[in-house]
Order: C-alpha cells, then structure tokens, then sequence
C-alpha cells in the first residue's frame, strides 16, 4: 500500500461561508492590516478589487478571496502535513473582526497528490476494491461523503499527470451568531488533519 510519506500537500484552505454576499471591501490590505487581522509584516503582491469580488496575494504565498458568499483563505505547502498553518488563525482574526456578517458555515480543506504510474488502477485498486463490478471500467475521479462526530467529510479523487489528487473537505454547518462556534472550530483544525492521516489516507 501507498505509505504516508509518498503524499505532497499542495496546499490548505479555510472557507467562511456567509448568508448574504461578503463585501470585497473588507479584505482590502489596509483594512486587514489596520483591524489586525493580517500581520503588519505581510506585504501584498498583488490584488483585485471589483463590485463581485476581491483577491490579494501576499509575498508569503497566502491568498484571501472573496466570491460571492465565500471568503477564502489559501495557504500554499508543497510539502508535508505540518504542525501550524497561517491561515486558521488568520480566518478566526477575520471571522473576529467581521462578527456581524451571519456566516452559516466554515469548510476546512487539504489539497494532497502522490504519484501513481497508473492513476486510474490506483483508485480501481485502493479505492474500489477486487469485488466492485466496476473494475473493467477506467475510474478518472471518484467522490463521497461521510457524517463524522465533528463534520460532514467530503473527499474527492482525481487524477492527473500520472498523480493522484486528493481533496479533503471538513464542513461546518453553523447556526445564526455562533462566533464562538467558528472560534472553536478554527482552533481545533488538528482533529481535521488526525482524521486525515490516520482514517482516510491509505497505510
């Protein structure tokens, strides 16, 4: 079987979900800088701000993007799993400072790959099992859902370049005013990442 050490993380993300459009306005580099939310040593590469949407790059890799009802914040790795990430500090700071928004859920997301040098029988093999009458058929992307005691897990199987891609989704679903509730969800991101490691990546 793949062993752990033969995944990259490509990258993790945070997801704010709102119930109304989240005004881009509130992710402008001064905006972050002057609320605390983005450390004063940060500086912006680049950004985009219209009417829909906003985007700003910082030097460090991270990436803030607001989109309709989302505020995403992507952290790139290109490594391994570690112990600390920028981004789910940075998305409580934001949630804190942005508390009057009525945010209905919080996605918490891995991005890994591992290579395969052939991506469709390491699904076919790992994933669907010697029984399924499926394995005559080539399986380029495979999806499911499970209810875990904390979240709803999604992941998502894809293959590309000779690689495995494998995408992890944590769902949050909250209730009206529950900062606290996104408090404790963004500081308790390492169940996320144990249940990763130890439930889902094959041993």
């Amino acid at each position: 079987m793949v062993q752990q050490a033969a995944f990259t993380v490509r990258h993790v993300s945070a997801v704010l979900v709102s119930a109304s459009p989240i005004d881009p306005q509130s992710i402008t580099p001064e905006i972050l800088s002057n609320a605390d939310v983005v450390p004063t040593d940060w500086t912006p590469d680049s950004g985009i701000n219209i009417p829909f949407g906003a985007l700003i790059q910082y030097r460090n890799g991270v990436t803030i993007r607001t989109e309709g009802d989302r505020c995403l914040f992507h952290e790139p790795v290109d490594g391994n799993l570690r112990e600390s990430y920028k981004i789910f500090p940075l998305a409580q700071r934001y949630a804190a400072a942005t508390m009057l928004v009525p945010y209905n859920a919080i996605g918490l997301n891995w991005s890994l790959d591992t290579a395969a040098g052939d991506p469709e029988l390491w699904i076919r093999e790992k994933i669907m099992g010697n029984e399924s009458k499926f394995l005559d058929f080539s399986p380029t992307s495979l999806q499911m859902t499970k209810r875990l005691d904390f979240a709803v897990c999604r992941l998502a199987f894809g293959t590309e370049n000779a690689r495995i891609t494998i995408d992890f989704n944590y769902h949050f679903p909250l209730a009206p005013s529950s900062i606290g509730r996104m408090s404790e969800i963004l500081n308790n991101w390492q169940l996320c990442q144990e249940h990763l490691t130890e439930s889902v990546l094959p041993q």
